[in-house]
């Protein structure tokens, strides 16, 4: 990533095919205010629902009838604005990106519907166990703070916001940090010339910080709760370290990899459904914060084989905290981690995201080549001293069939 603002940067990439464009600001969930939780992912959703120069339709038609897409979302400490275009629509897009962030307007009407939409996303949320299941799962890890309600907020939140709320917090979007990187066959020359043709090199970044209460832990927990399903839907987790702390994180994620990484020899996936059939679905998640992580590791199991598989994930969660493995080990796992952050790093969306994340969390591109030094440090005792400090207090929660059903 090359930087060509404080707050603007390029990443060329002569072979591609297509110009990807995001625009973060450092807010998200974790700082909607009390009795308005889901402010943010609302306020998303209605950035397109007019400016004062186009309408909901034609903010769209004008990416779409390049072949565009424009989109955006809301995590628990960020938000975003997204378009994929081809190189010869450059222009239009970072236009359309400036008017989002100036102009929106957000009428009654627009903002009455797509509350209605916002209700149906929430239910459908809930009516799949998984979903519902993790994004509940850290109201239970914390008793207090911003990072304990679900980014979509709850019903009774959600209606109670008004039009004027979204509008309140609109003009504060406008004093809020942000960065704006783009990849694609652009040169830096290219881009540069363009950015400035825009206006963004010397668009004002603000430095307001929002509100949010802090976070406190809640004790280590087990929750059951009843649903019409025919599975047992099964999460244990708990906290981890910043992300930024790379001595501590990366032992921790290289941890994470090994035991729910998402490939098939994973650890758990060996065991849950390889040698016991006992899960269809089983993998490991993080959620990063700029201070924490929280993380888990789901499954999806029947009644009769649930006890077995959560003994069998506590037991294997314990197993590092004694076992430590081998200089070789190590190094194939290192590797395998590598190259699967590699191939996930050929994703523009996920490759900007992070630079973004980075960028605003810490005030400076994101080095890859710095981040693969540190993990090629990593030592075998690390891995142990990791397992001891996130896995040592573990919270549980699981979705399970009615009983008498």
């Amino acid at each position: 990533m090359i930087r060509l603002a404080p707050h603007v940067g390029i990443d060329p990439r002569p072979s591609a095919e297509s110009l990807y464009l995001l625009l973060m600001w450092n807010v998200g969930s974790r700082h909607d205010p009390n009795g308005q939780e889901g402010l943010l992912h609302f306020l998303e959703h209605t950035l397109f629902k007019g400016t004062r120069r186009r309408r909901s339709r034609q903010l769209f038609a004008a990416v779409e009838r390049y072949g565009g897409e424009l989109n955006a979302f809301t995590t628990k400490d960020k938000m975003a604005v997204e378009m994929r275009l081809p190189p010869f629509a450059a222009e239009v897009g970072l236009r359309l990106l400036a008017e989002l962030a100036d102009e929106a307007t957000f009428p009654e009407n627009e903002v009455e519907k797509e509350r209605e939409v916002i209700l149906e996303e929430l239910a459908m949320y809930e009516d799949i166990p998984e979903e519902s299941l993790l994004d509940h799962f850290e109201e239970q890890v914390f008793a207090e703070g911003g990072l304990r309600h679900p980014i979509l907020g709850y019903v009774a939140s959600v209606q109670a916001i008004q039009a004027q709320d979204l509008r309140t917090a609109y003009a504060r979007l406008a004093h809020t940090p942000w960065v704006l990187l783009l990849t694609g066959p652009l040169s830096v020359s290219q881009g540069d010339k363009l950015l400035a043709r825009q206006g963004w090199l010397t668009r004002a970044v603000g430095s307001q910080v929002w509100p949010t209460q802090a976070e406190r832990p809640a004790p280590p927990s087990q929750r059951t709760f009843e649903r019409p399903i025919q599975q047992i839907h099964l999460v244990v987790g708990g906290e981890g370290p910043s992300p930024y702390r790379w001595e501590e994180s990366l032992p921790f994620f290289l941890l994470m990899y090994h035991l729910g990484g998402g490939q098939m020899t994973s650890r758990f996936n060996l065991l849950l459904r390889e040698l016991y059939g006992w899960a269809y679905t089983v993998y490991g998640f993080t959620h990063t914060y700029p201070e924490r992580t929280v993380w888990g590791f789901y499954a999806g199991l029947s009644p009769e084989v649930a006890e077995k598989a959560r003994r069998i994930i506590h037991r294997e969660l314990d197993k590092p905290l004694f076992q430590s493995p081998s200089s070789a080990q190590l190094a194939r796992l290192k590797r395998a981690y590598l190259g699967r952050q590699k191939l996930a790093w050929e994703n523009p969306t996920y490759r900007l995201s992070v630079e973004a994340r980075h960028w605003l969390d810490m005030g400076e591109p994101f080095s890859p080549q710095a981040w693969e030094a540190a993990l090629w440090a990593v030592e075998p005792s690390h891995l142990q001293a990791a397992a001891e400090a996130a896995f040592s207090l573990r919270y549980e929660r699981a979705y399970v069939p009615l009983k008498g059903v």
